[in-house]
């Protein structure tokens, strides 16, 4: 007889960690400022503050959305010229996180 019930690691929504997830100190996901210009339905990120720093953005290099449940999360890819950040905007929340710095 097969086994049935509620499985949490099956949702594919969220991460649950592991007790032997390390911590990954490129995995930031922490709120920041960001100066933005929304214009016809599309957003640009100019420049983003974190950790009393100010990060003028060079270019967009890539942009995508995620959905997170009922939450769309958009995300980009931005280069200040010497690092490449990935941050997104979460549309219900209207707020802002640096989610990675990519090597």
């Amino acid at each position: 007889m097969g086994h049935s019930g509620f499985n949490p690691k099956a949702r594919w929504d969220r991460h649950i960690p592991l007790e032997n997830d390390s911590y990954d100190p490129q995995n930031l996901n922490q709120r920041i400022e960001v100066l933005a210009w929304f214009k016809n339905a599309k957003i640009y990120p100019r420049m983003f503050s974190w950790k009393n720093k100010i990060y003028k953005i060079k270019k967009v290099t890539y942009n995508w959305q995620e959905r997170q449940g009922q939450e769309t999360i958009s995300c980009f890819s931005v280069t200040t010229g010497i690092d490449l950040y990935q941050i997104s905007f979460n549309n219900t929340s209207l707020s802002w996180q640096i989610d990675k710095i990519i090597e």
